[in-house]
């Protein structure tokens, strides 16, 4: 969860710094890679979120069943 945090603040931090980049009317080479790999990671971030609470929620789901088969 941890890796996630800082996966999706570093992409954000990317994408803060192209948007003031483009705001400030900088060159193209200054904006468009921070940009890309920005949004790259901020995706990539929210990707392992998602993959890492439907894992939990599974894993929980899957010990209630087996906890409801012994129990029956």
């Amino acid at each position: 969860m941890l890796i996630t945090a800082i996966v999706i603040l570093v992409g954000l931090l990317l994408l803060v710094d192209s948007v003031l980049s483009i705001v400030s009317h900088s060159r193209m080479v200054n904006w468009i890679l921070p940009l890309a790999i920005g949004t790259l990671l901020f995706v990539a971030g929210f990707v392992l979120l998602i993959t890492e609470l439907m894992e939990t929620w599974l894993s929980r789901g899957q010990r209630a069943l087996v906890d409801g088969l012994q129990a029956g």
